[in-house]
């Protein structure tokens, strides 16, 4: 399947038309995702055959090579259908882009034969890797690894021992999945079937191709290169915080819907209004909480729109700016939050009941609210800190 379009708000437009296309088979899934903590086979179908897993893939691999604002659209709208589904595409896309700072062997590894190719990666809990003819021996535990269950490869940081014991650098590892095992670990209340249980690996061989210092991964360096692609310029870490907000603020989008399109039917108890829409209290709220994520939108596109101008220009985001931007983010999933619980309110306590989708919503976006790159309270001191010249806190903005 290909999609045929002339620039970026063509492919934007498309990809949401997909997004709705498969739309009732990720909300018929849900039930399933959440019950099994995984997504239904029949969701990771429609992930390829629509093709929202290839956003962020190189368009020398046959990716779709689209921007920030492009994927934030499509995962926005991912999650009015199941953001468990939307959160695993955010992972994909994100590390398929991080899968573009290895060497030209490693990508044609695993982009060469399989464009639309899955992986995941994460970089809490380093593991370690050991020299040894060729390459390096991986051993390690990585939890949260999002979408594993559903991947081809994986993307993990580590620490090169040296020969005297001590560690040495930091490097991020690729490695296929079928060499790595698996952890039941994700028994959580919300974002149940995006699967984010640990991935292990004991001793598993790593050519030295696919092993690179974890500044390259995550640094800064390719900005400016005008020899890239505008979206392999983009600073990823940024980025991907960018569409994990996204994620939740779609969330909140369609939590807001089904107040809104269930109010005619539903009265106020215990008052006489036999129509929510009739209490003056209701309309007046659900405006309020309407605002508040048409905010929580804004700081999306705001951060999207900034890493996209930069990226277009080949010029270096400079750290305010960048600490701005988790400022942007972690605003927008708390925003999301107090709207989510505005809109229970608004709703009624058949909110909570198993069978509405309300509840669906309000668990899984405020679990990944949670995650650490929306955290609001080192997003605000990141960028309050910038005001006064204050050294960053994060390492890799």
């Amino acid at each position: 399947m290909t999609i045929a379009r002339a620039d970026t708000k063509d492919l934007c437009a498309e990809l949401v038309e997909r997004v709705h296309a498969i739309g009732p088979v990720l909300a018929d899934g849900v039930a399933e995702g959440d019950r099994e903590r995984r997504l239904p086979d029949a969701s990771v179908r429609a992930i390829d055959t629509s093709q929202v897993g290839m956003v962020w893939t190189a368009k020398e691999y046959g990716g779709l090579e689209g921007d920030v604002r492009t994927l934030s659209e499509v995962t926005k709208t991912l999650s009015h259908y199941c953001p468990s589904t939307s959160w695993v595409v955010n992972n994909i896309n994100g590390s398929n882009l991080l899968a573009t700072r290895f060497p030209r062997e490693a990508r044609d590894e695993v982009f060469g034969d399989r464009p639309g190719a899955r992986l995941a990666s994460v970089f809490v809990a380093p593991g370690q890797v050991v020299a040894t003819d060729g390459g390096y021996l991986l051993t390690g535990a990585w939890p949260y690894a999002s979408g594993i269950l559903h991947d081809d490869w994986a993307i993990f940081s580590a620490r090169e021992s040296a020969p005297d014991g001590e560690s040495a650098r930091a490097v991020s590892v690729l490695v296929p999945v079928d060499r790595l095992t698996v952890e039941d670990t994700w028994s959580t209340v919300g974002m149940r079937a995006t699967g984010s249980h640990t991935a292990v690996a004991r001793e598993v061989f790593v050519p030295a191709h696919r092993v690179i210092p974890l500044e390259t991964q995550l640094g800064r360096a390719h900005v400016t290169d005008v020899g890239l692609p505008p979206l392999l310029r983009s600073p990823a870490v940024a980025a991907m915080a960018v569409i994990c907000a996204s994620v939740v603020v779609g969330a909140g989008q369609a939590a807001r819907a089904v107040v809104e399109q269930r109010a005619p039917h539903r009265g106020v108890t215990p008052t006489l209004y036999r129509s929510q829409p009739d209490s003056g209290a209701f309309v007046a709220a659900l405006g309020r909480t309407a605002l508040t994520l048409d905010a929580a939108e804004m700081h999306v596109h705001r951060a999207a729109a900034t890493i996209d101008a930069a990226a277009a220009a080949a010029v270096a985001l400079p750290d305010r700016e960048l600490r701005r931007i988790r400022g942007d983010v972690a605003q927008a999933a708390n925003l999301v939050t107090v709207a989510l619980d505005e809109l229970m309110w608004a709703h009624g306590a058949s909110a909570f009941a198993e069978a509405n989708p309300l509840q669906q919503y309000w668990r899984d976006a405020n679990t990944a609210a949670r995650h650490a790159t929306l955290s609001v309270q080192v997003g605000h001191e990141l960028y309050g800190g910038s005001f006064f010249g204050l050294d960053s806190i994060v390492p890799s903005l």
